[in-house]
């Protein structure tokens, strides 16, 4: 989340579904697209904008057809508000689809500016094409400005408080840049950041690290199988010729773990030490067996030998994650990126993660 905007319409959507008793997950959807309606009109490219392409000429804009599945996007914004919602208390539950409104979402519906908005949307949801809708859907833009009031409560459960959590966001905020990848390397946290917290980011820019390696060597394994199969030959691979094709990413994958391990232990996170124990200690065939299980959709590991999965060819990009190119983040860690773009917002600044909206719609 880099942006605060989905956090309204998801508190707006939720607040809907429980009053039809319905789902929140179509509801979200309708709410996001009909918000998107004024920027895909205009035609704006803008990191924060979906369904440009999607719904180019759409004219029923009701809430009946915006909630029907296939109407908006695959990849909603919505998508990535699950864990924020909950983090920063505006809602309960586990699953966008069965969140019910929490205290702080309340005391952003108890908003004059959002209890006015909540009441239009409401009529709209009902089936009705309420004055003042247009209105709304302006405000609610996807590069519209939060009302101030909204931004401050926002920006008062991202940073206040004082559990570990939101002591951590607090301090790094306050860094106001970075920390960097270069920062990273040095044992010593920089001011205002805890030892714990400093051994946690070290070693999450670590594990991201061999996680990309781990990625390569999957990416270079479905690049030789899709060339076989591209052949009309039998696309899967015995262990011996899979590991001749994957010689210098696993290479280099067995050297991060030895370079970056101590880093990854030092944090004392289960799941990461499997993984790190897997690579360095597990001979080829183990590993690429192991890397394969792990995997399983994009390719699978079948009777000693390599194969492809039924998501082959949708391998993601290594870099995907990775934020806008800035110097000053280590890109390992997009999402120190991506909090320092929400908190300029919230602080009335300009989004630094607006700065290259002039870049493609992602492909959806």
């Amino acid at each position: 989340m880099w942006f605060p905007m989905p956090i309204l319409w998801s508190v707006l959507a939720v607040s809907i579904a429980e009053e039809l008793g319905v789902s929140a997950l179509p509801v979200g959807n309708a709410v996001e697209a009909l918000m998107m309606r004024k920027a895909t009109e205009q035609g704006l490219a803008d990191r924060r904008v979906r369904g440009l392409r999607k719904m180019q000429g759409l004219k029923d804009w009701s809430f009946k057809n915006l909630k029907r599945r296939g109407t908006y996007v695959v990849q909603p914004i919505r998508m990535a508000m699950v864990q924020p919602l909950v983090a920063l208390g505006f809602v309960r539950g586990s699953r966008f689809g069965a969140f019910t409104i929490h205290t702080a979402g309340a005391q952003m519906l108890n908003l004059p500016v959002m209890a006015n908005y909540r009441r239009v949307l409401g009529a709209w949801a009902h089936g009705g094409s309420p004055h003042g809708l247009n209105k709304v859907i302006e405000d609610l833009s996807p590069n519209a400005a939060v009302p101030p009031d909204v931004r401050k409560l926002i920006l008062a459960r991202l940073v206040g408080g004082d559990d570990p959590s939101t002591s951590r966001r607090r301090a790094l905020v306050a860094l106001k840049t970075g920390p960097s990848a270069g920062q990273l390397n040095a044992v010593e946290p920089l001011s205002g950041i805890t030892a714990d917290h400093w051994t946690d980011l070290r070693a999450g820019a670590a594990f991201m690290d061999l996680r990309s390696a781990a990625l390569a060597v999957l990416y270079r394994l479905e690049e030789r199988l899709l060339q076989l199969r591209d052949a009309n030959e039998d696309a899967w691979l015995p262990f011996d010729e899979a590991n001749k094709t994957v010689g210098e990413p696993l290479a280099k994958l067995r050297r991060y773990a030895l370079q970056l391990g101590a880093r990854i232990d030092a944090a004392d996170e289960s799941s990461s030490r499997k993984f790190l124990s897997e690579v360095r200690d597990l001979p080829d065939q183990q590993l690429l067996q192991k890397l394969a299980e792990r995997d399983g959709t994009v390719i699978r590991w079948r009777e000693d030998r390599i194969v492809l999965g039924p998501a082959a060819g949708e391998m993601p990009s290594i870099d995907a994650d990775e934020p806008v190119n800035d110097a000053e983040f280590a890109p390992q860690l997009f999402r120190l990126f991506n909090l320092h773009c929400l908190a300029a917002e919230l602080n009335g600044d300009v989004n630094p993660g607006c700065r290259d909206s002039a870049g493609e719609e992602p492909a959806l």
